[in-house]
């Protein structure tokens, strides 16, 4: 026993002993080297420093934990606003004049801890020859334009463009100044992609010349790769136009339910006049499009889908949710008004939880919207557009979940929505012109597409 102690203390002591020798001098710790590190305007520590002739700052990154100065020396067309820095991570500019010398120009840059030189660079300037640039000089418009502006930047003492006539009819300039043009460019209705070449030149020495290089897109067309297309008829039957064939059962409608043919947009329309909104447990006043988990609809829905509704209500903006075209219980996907709000919103349930999207936009009574709702499954997002705009977008990754009831019977609703007892709910006072789904998530294109056939 008294020899293993022996081992013990003889361990301990080696250990207090190799500590002891690792131990530092208090001055390690407060008279470390200083770090003092340069780069140029490439991000690395080469010393020579090539520049082309025009007028600009030379950039110099500092990295220090003392303070620093620095000098110019060479040519006086090189200067430093700013001489010295401190602690940390410091820009140091050079201003190098334009060049218009006709010679080479040389300068050094020197950097000094104290007056210890730490770090010198060899800036050598090319002459400046007669240059016109235009930026930026590849473009690409969309194709229901948009304004351009190029920005010139020359060393001449006046500038030009020239576009042959085909490209003047839609590229029309409409603003300059001495350092940029603007053009106005209208939608692309040519029906193909177009494109100009336009030559900027010296005025007094056209040889000096470039070309930015102009496109524009065409049209996305409108999808048609419906699931859903309810059409309204006047004898308020109802039915789908896609090619799977879906049920429109109107044997739920009421005296309240009115179908007349919409002369703006050239198509019957659905009118659901009860003022009485967001009721609920109804047994009439909507239709409804049944559906099952394992039907082909259903299918192509839980892979990712569109949503379209136009649509007008009846009342100003009420904080109550009220859902116009959905099937939404404990699951689904559909458009609502939120319940706290009022703003149009679209919402769908995936990944185990609901994706609202909320749109900020409070309809107004008698006004028709045009309303886009996508989920993109492959890229686990959800999209909310209203009259051809953005408003909202939200990550939306995993599994679609349908609708649940107690009694195993799930449809879409225009008027209401579905209720878990097989009911209607959250009612709707106001007039569906639209109800549509579609195979695919839809790009913002198409959806300006379709907004463009219904504005």
């Amino acid at each position: 026993m008294k020899k293993q102690s022996l081992i013990v203390l003889l361990v301990l002591t080696a250990v207090a002993s190799l500590l002891q020798s690792c131990q530092k001098a208090p001055e390690y710790y407060t008279q470390r080297v200083p770090i003092f590190r340069v780069l140029g305007p490439d991000g690395t520590q080469e010393p020579a420093v090539n520049i082309d002739g025009k007028a600009q700052n030379v950039n110099f990154t500092v990295l220090a934990t003392q303070d620093w100065r620095a000098e110019v020396s060479g040519d006086p067309a090189f200067s430093l606003p700013v001489k010295s820095g401190g602690v940390g991570k410091n820009t140091l500019s050079m201003l190098a004049q334009s060049n218009e010398s006709g010679a080479i120009r040389q300068g050094v840059v020197s950097f000094y801890l104290g007056n210890e030189l730490k770090a010198e660079f060899n800036v050598t300037q090319k002459e400046q020859l007669p240059y016109i640039e235009v930026t930026p000089a590849d473009v690409t418009l969309a194709a229901d334009g948009e304004v351009l502006v190029l920005n010139v930047d020359t060393n001449q003492s006046s500038w030009n463009f020239d576009l042959d006539i085909l490209a003047k009819e839609w590229l029309v300039e409409t603003g300059r100044t001495e350092s940029s043009v603007t053009f106005t460019v209208g939608e692309n209705e040519s029906g193909a992609v177009r494109s100009a070449d336009i030559l900027f030149h010296s005025v007094t020495n056209p040889e000096v010349m470039c070309y930015v290089s102009v496109t524009q897109a065409i049209p996305a067309a409108p999808p048609t790769d419906y699931i859903l297309d309810v059409n309204f008829n006047a004898d308020r039957s109802a039915y789908d136009g896609s090619t799977l064939g879906m049920t429109v059962d109107n044997t739920r409608l009421d005296a309240d339910v009115t179908v007349g043919y919409n002369e703006r947009y050239g198509r019957y329309s659905a009118s659901f006049n009860n003022p009485a909104i967001a009721r609920s447990n109804l047994e009439t006043g909507y239709y409804l499009i049944p559906y099952t988990t394992s039907d082909d609809f259903a299918k192509k829905l839980s892979d990712g889908f569109s949503y379209e509704l136009l649509f007008r209500s009846f009342y100003d903006p009420t904080a109550k949710q009220v859902k116009p075209f959905s099937s939404t219980q404990a699951g689904g996907t559909g458009m609502c008004f939120r319940g706290s709000t009022g703003e149009i919103n679209f919402e769908c349930h995936v990944g185990g939880s609901w994706k609202e999207l909320y749109s900020g936009i409070l309809p107004d009574k008698n006004v028709y919207y045009h309303v886009v709702g996508t989920w993109s499954k492959e890229n686990g997002v959800a999209t909310l557009y209203v009259n051809g705009v953005q408003t909202a977008s939200v990550n939306a990754v995993g599994d679609f979940k349908f609708m649940d009831t107690s009694v195993d019977a799930r449809w879409f609703g225009i008027g209401a929505d579905p209720s878990g007892a097989n009911k209607g709910e959250a009612s709707f006072y106001g007039e569906v012109v639209i109800a549509r789904l579609y195979d695919n998530p839809m790009s913002a294109e198409e959806v300006k597409a379709l907004y463009k056939l219904v504005k």
